[in-house]
């Protein structure tokens, strides 16, 4: 008699351990995928990132230094008068870069010490060595138009008070028409429905003969004094920083504006033709014999942009910049960011 089998129950030990390596085969190809993925999110992450930080310095650069030497309607061929007093009493004094005001309306510092200025770089000394830094003056335009003709030289300032001026006192100011501008400490300044009354009294200034007398087409503007300059901050990551000049330090003054901004290096470019025509005849680093910056039409400003993540690259990627190659001891990825910005206050 013939017998039959008995049904199957389970699955050998052999079968067992076979279908385990090709569950691990699939779980580490799995892991591997999603890994890679990982890695590629990460390095487009942070590529779009160094992108848009390169191009936001670029707009704050462009926009600020397009501004420089803007004294209202007086063209640049005009020399502002300062009554500012040097040694003026104000209990928050205006820094040394306001007081030259327009007549000295960029300065650039070429490979700036990490302690090159206690307002920028703080108690810590935190700015980044070998690094450039910029200053440049202008007028903050704001709606403060002369109510009417002043009665004398030495006679207080009436501005409409439809503005946007806020202006306090001891801000410095600079009032201007088409033929003549002045710069001045204001030493009172009311907060009338109708008219806002401006002094500049001999307290703070020199004396309070402004140049001339100006009458309704004249504008008062608060003259405004911006630094920019490379700063690490309080993790460590080295920051493009913007310092108000004619504000007080404090917890918002310097601010922190762009992260993962390495370095900075600008050149000055200087029309020094006989006749002007308004372009550079060659670009060199601030503090270069020969330069005369009140010759300069246009600046080039060079960043070198950072990832704000570690670990993207598989090594360690080399760089060249400003002339020399470079060979980090980490693994982000850097781009150069380059731009020629016309200073159009000194094209007209």
């Amino acid at each position: 008699m013939k017998q039959s089998k008995s049904p199957q129950t389970g699955f050998t030990l052999i079968e067992l351990m076979i279908a385990m390596l090709l569950g691990v085969f699939l779980t580490g190809g799995i892991i591997q995928i999603f890994i890679g993925s990982r890695q590629t999110y990460r390095m487009q992450e942070n590529l779009s990132r160094l992108q848009e930080n390169g191009r936001f310095v670029m707009d704050f650069i462009t926009r600020d230094n397009r501004m420089m030497g803007f004294q209202g309607c007086a063209s640049r061929s005009i020399i502002p008068n300062i009554i500012i007093d040097p040694q003026n009493p104000n209990p928050n004094p205006a820094p040394d870069t306001i007081s030259s005001g327009l007549s000295t309306p960029l300065i650039g510092i070429n490979n700036v010490a990490n302690n090159w200025s206690a307002d920028a770089c703080g108690a810590a000394n935190d700015c980044v060595a070998g690094t450039d830094a910029i200053t440049y003056h202008f007028g903050g335009s704001c709606g403060g138009y002369l109510a009417g003709n002043m009665a004398t030289v030495n006679a207080n300032i009436q501005i409409t008070a439809a503005n946007t001026c806020n202006i306090n006192m001891y801000d410095v100011l600079l009032i201007s028409d088409c033929s003549a501008s002045d710069i001045f400490i204001a030493t009172s300044a009311s907060s009338g429905s109708g008219t806002q009354t401006i002094a500049h009294a001999t307290n703070q200034n020199t004396t309070n003969n402004l140049s001339k007398i100006y009458g309704s087409d004249a504008e008062v503007l608060v003259l405004r004094a911006y630094s920019f300059f490379i700063r690490n901050n309080a993790s460590g990551e080295p920051v493009l920083w913007r310092l108000d000049n004619s504000e007080p330090t404090s917890t918002t003054n310097p601010i922190e504006l762009v992260e993962g901004i390495e370095n900075m290096q600008i050149l000055y470019g200087a029309d020094t033709d006989a006749t002007p025509d308004g372009t550079a005849n060659y670009y060199v680093p601030a503090g270069t014999a020969g330069l005369n910056m009140s010759q300069v039409v246009s600046i080039r400003v060079s960043l070198l942009v950072r990832s704000m993540d570690d670990g993207l690259a598989a090594q360690p990627l080399a760089y060249t910049y400003n002339g020399a190659t470079v060979t980090p001891t980490d693994r982000r990825i850097r781009r150069i960011f380059t731009l020629t910005i016309a200073l159009r206050n000194r094209l007209s």
